[in-house]
């Protein structure tokens, strides 16, 4: 419902009528106040006088407002600036259109609320110009009806021009608020919007460099295993002296090494490498221990426990791939832990089997003062994208006084 009023056709509306509304008023009291008390007593030609003036005011001031949104035009408060607005096609019209609507409050009380909506418009959206052009309106058609239209006992000139003065004052001082106020906002909006469109350019390099780092990372693993079946198949080839039981190990070996360095290369394919530096591959789980030794001389405080399938005897049978993975998200989750909860203890749990697969999760408390956001930082940002790659899933919670990561990933048979 809110959105639907802020559609700027019913705000067009809404201003409309305000300005016919608190017209009227303004006519009433004007005109009810200068009224006689005995109509009987009135000549005819004051009678005559007094009823084109309330008939004139009455039409020029619904003329003041059925003009008044060809002067608004476009209306579109939050989008429009002064200098589009002056550049825009028909904005000369829209001068004159408002100068009519000002020049109508000469012989009109009707028209001047719309007057001082349109001097605050022209104030906020408009060039200086057009305020400065309203107002010299507005001070003519005060004097055009204090000494023309009502010559009856007028004002001095200079009051008449130091009350005009006041009323642009203060029309001029609410439209220069309202374009501050409108230039605050885009400038906001502006700075939101590009720290949107930097932080997915970050995300899109966190997850770029994330799979050029699995691509090098496959690189020694993948020619390791290409570089065995070659030796072994060179073996059966220039030794067919071998025993039927040799020949069977050997061709096991092959087929176990070539359907493991196609799991591997399946990966590989699904990733962009830009160069061939640093191939090394990361440590995988058997380099655990060493990970939680290395924290815990830094004051660290971790509490790991694997179940199911998963022990300190079986981590070396977990694919290299996978086993990496699991290292990498551990070692984020104790960065994390240390850099936004030092001191805090850290609980790992990882649990499964060649069925289910492997489930991951950490969990540290979380201090107030340093509250991570729940969708963690650009480090986890990659690591979802490893997972991913791999089949699995990886999830981050931020809860009330703790930040848990929670990942699955396949353990192949």
């Amino acid at each position: 419902m809110i959105t639907w009023l802020r559609h700027p056709r019913w705000r067009l509306v809404g201003t409309l009528t305000s300005a016919l509304l608190s017209g009227l008023v303004v006519l009433v009291l004007v005109r009810g106040s200068a009224l006689p008390e005995d109509p009987e007593a009135v000549p005819t030609a004051e009678a005559l006088r007094l009823s084109l003036l309330l008939f004139g005011d009455l039409l020029a001031g619904l003329l003041a407002v059925a003009v008044l949104p060809f002067a608004l035009r476009p209306f579109d408060d939050g989008g429009t600036t002064p200098e589009v607005g002056a550049r825009s096609t028909g904005s000369r019209w829209a001068l004159v259109a408002g100068l009519v609507v000002v020049a109508a409050t000469a012989v009109s009380t009707l028209a001047v609320p719309a007057s001082l909506i349109l001097l605050v418009s022209f104030a906020s959206r408009r060039p200086r110009a057009w305020f400065l052009a309203s107002t010299a309106m507005l001070a003519l058609a005060a004097w055009v009806n204090a000494y023309v239209v009502e010559p009856g006992d007028p004002l001095p000139v200079w009051v008449l021009l130091l009350f005009v003065l006041g009323v642009a004052g203060v029309a001029g001082l609410i439209g220069s608020a309202r374009r501050s106020r409108r230039s605050l906002m885009r400038s906001l909006r502006q700075e939101a919007d590009a720290a949107r469109r930097e932080r997915a350019a970050h995300i899109e390099q966190v997850r770029a460099a994330e799979r050029t780092r699995i691509a090098r990372e496959m690189h020694d693993t993948l020619s390791h295993r290409l570089s065995l079946i070659s030796l072994h198949a060179g073996a059966l080839e220039y030794r067919p002296d071998l025993d039927a039981e040799t020949v069977q190990q050997t061709s096991r070996v092959l087929r176990e090494t070539a359907r493991t360095a196609s799991q591997e290369l399946r990966t590989v394919l699904t990733v962009l490498r830009e160069d061939g530096q640093g191939t090394a591959p990361d440590p995988g789980l058997s380099a655990l221990e060493d990970l939680l030794v290395t924290d815990g001389a830094a004051g660290a405080i971790v509490d790991l426990e694997l179940g199911g399938e998963l022990d300190k005897t079986t981590v070396g049978e977990v694919p290299a791939v996978t086993s990496r993975a699991l290292y990498r998200i551990t070692q984020e989750c104790l960065t994390n832990a240390r850099k936004h909860a030092p001191g805090q203890p850290v609980r790992i749990r990882m649990h499964g089997d060649r069925h289910e697969g492997i489930t991951f999760t950490a969990t540290n408390p979380q201090q107030l003062a340093r509250t991570m956001e729940p969708e963690g930082g650009f480090g986890l940002i990659g690591l979802q994208e490893r997972v991913q790659l791999l089949g699995g899933r990886l999830h981050v919670a931020s809860t009330a006084g703790a930040f848990t990561v929670t990942a699955w990933l396949p353990w192949p048979n």
